[in-house]
């Protein structure tokens, strides 16, 4: 056998090696019966639909499952999301994740609160409405949103160079990336709740205590 060539890129989840070779070669090499072939490439000639292609093989070839390649993908997507247990641990730390971040950044504004809160009895006092005191912890909300999110992002980079180094590449799509930043933001805005429930009952009062 000769090696025609190195393929860069195409790495498997389980880090076993692909070799590329035609059929008739993969069969000699394997050792195998061609009963025990798992699923043949098919390329669509031009001029020729495929979807048509699909159609065709399904009415002639007796018991085989036809995909198109984005078919497969998803397929192949489903089985380690759901049936391996993999996105099941994934989902497990991102809401973990959540809690914790909303745990964190609720606490931080509350603490923030707590000790400005002659300050915000002081503008109660001056005429100031429930409404402008929501409006500054949502500010400040905001603003840990948008810093946590870039440093989050910063600590992100940092990890996918070093995971391009080990040869296992991390794809952040920039829809992903805005769901990301969406989230973050909810996450601080319902973090703000029991802040905005301590301002409320703040007696205009307390700025004359000592």
């Amino acid at each position: 056998m000769r090696v025609a060539g190195v393929v860069r890129g195409a790495r498997s989840f389980i880090q076993s090696p692909y070799i590329f070779t035609s059929y008739k070669n993969a069969v000699s090499l394997s050792r195998l019966s061609k009963g025990n072939t798992v699923y043949v490439l098919v390329r669509v000639a031009s001029g020729y639909s495929v979807q048509d292609v699909k159609r065709r093989i399904q009415e002639t070839v007796n018991d085989v499952d036809v995909y198109t390649s984005r078919e497969l993908s998803k397929k192949t997507e489903d089985y380690w999301m759901v049936n391996t247990g993999t996105g099941v641990a994934l989902l497990a730390v991102a809401l973990m994740g959540v809690v914790i971040g909303t745990v964190i950044v609720a606490n931080t504004i509350y603490t923030s609160t707590t000790e400005h809160i002659k300050e915000f009895g002081t503008l109660k006092a001056i005429g100031a409405s429930n409404w402008d005191l929501y409006k500054i912890i949502i500010e400040q909300a905001l603003i840990n949103s948008v810093i946590g999110f870039a440093v989050g992002m910063a600590v992100s980079y940092l990890v996918i160079q070093l995971m391009k180094r080990g040869h296992l590449p991390i794809l952040l799509s920039p829809p992903v990336l805005a769901g990301i930043f969406v989230l973050t933001v909810m996450m601080c805005l319902r973090s703000s709740v029991l802040s905005i429930s301590k301002v409320t009952r703040i007696d205009p009062a307390l700025v004359f205590k000592s």
